[in-house]
């Protein structure tokens, strides 16, 4: 009995529940709606549904912005040469051509000039280095003095081994050079030249009569005992005996 009687009391509270929700639902009846849950109470979310057939292709967009400028790519072929062109309308005329030349050639004149001056330098230096060594230098001629003492056929051997001969001046210039290199050294020169075949007449080495003397006052003096020349330091000759020893300088 006391079961009974809860029955029926839950089921007359569910009738009171269902009339009153019943009298605030303004829902439209629909088709198997609502059937287990109360019309107004919020359900769970379903599963989503399938994808629905592909809709109408759109109308084309507006253009978007320019990009920015790619790598460049690899180089193409050599295209095929073209066709030479029209000539061109004539140019005007030019500056006259010799003003330019005459600048050029005053250019390279200053080159050369500076390079003359350098290359007199340089032999200037080589002649001091010469001087220092014993060596003169007139015009194509060398004096050079190869021993510091030596008889007359002793300085023509010496001479000769080296492919020269004895110095012989033949004119105030080379005697001003031989007179140096007497004076450099402090002693007297064996010239070139004797009068050993005849008397008087002095000659050089290849047999040719002197052409150019430079004698000091009342020389020669020494007749059959004197046949060979020296120079002094002052660069004046003085006829002596073969015998002695003086410097021994070449020429080549």
């Amino acid at each position: 009995m006391y079961l009974l009687a809860t029955f029926q009391f839950l089921m007359l509270a569910i009738s009171l529940t269902m009339t009153s929700v019943q009298g605030k639902c303004d829902c439209e009846p629909k088709t198997n709606t609502c059937n287990f849950v109360p019309c107004g109470l919020p359900g769970s979310n379903g599963l989503p549904g399938r994808d629905g057939n592909q809709g109408p292709k759109g109308e084309k967009g507006d253009q978007g912005q320019r990009g920015m400028l790619g790598p460049p790519g690899k180089v193409g072929p050599m295209g095929i040469k073209g066709e030479r062109g029209p000539q061109g309308p004539k140019g005007p005329k030019g500056d006259k051509g010799g003003n330019q030349e005459l600048i050029s050639l005053k250019a390279e004149m200053t080159a050369l000039q500076e390079e003359m001056r350098m290359l007199q330098t340089f032999i200037n230096k080589y002649r001091q280095v010469m001087i220092l060594s014993g060596i003169r230098i007139v015009d194509e001629k060398w004096f050079k003095v190869m021993e510091s003492e030596g008889t007359f056929e002793e300085g023509k051997k010496i001479c000769s081994q080296s492919g020269a001969q004895l110095a012989a001046p033949r004119n105030s210039k080379e005697n001003r050079a031989l007179q140096q290199l007497a004076k450099q050294f402090g002693k007297n020169i064996y010239l070139g030249m004797s009068d050993e075949e005849r008397e008087g007449t002095f000659q050089y080495q290849n047999g040719q009569t002197v052409s150019y003397t430079s004698w000091a006052s009342r020389e020669p003096n020494g007749e059959r005992k004197e046949n060979c020349v020296e120079l002094y330091t002052d660069g004046d000759w003085n006829d002596k005996s073969c015998e002695y020893k003086m410097l021994v300088v070449c020429e080549f």
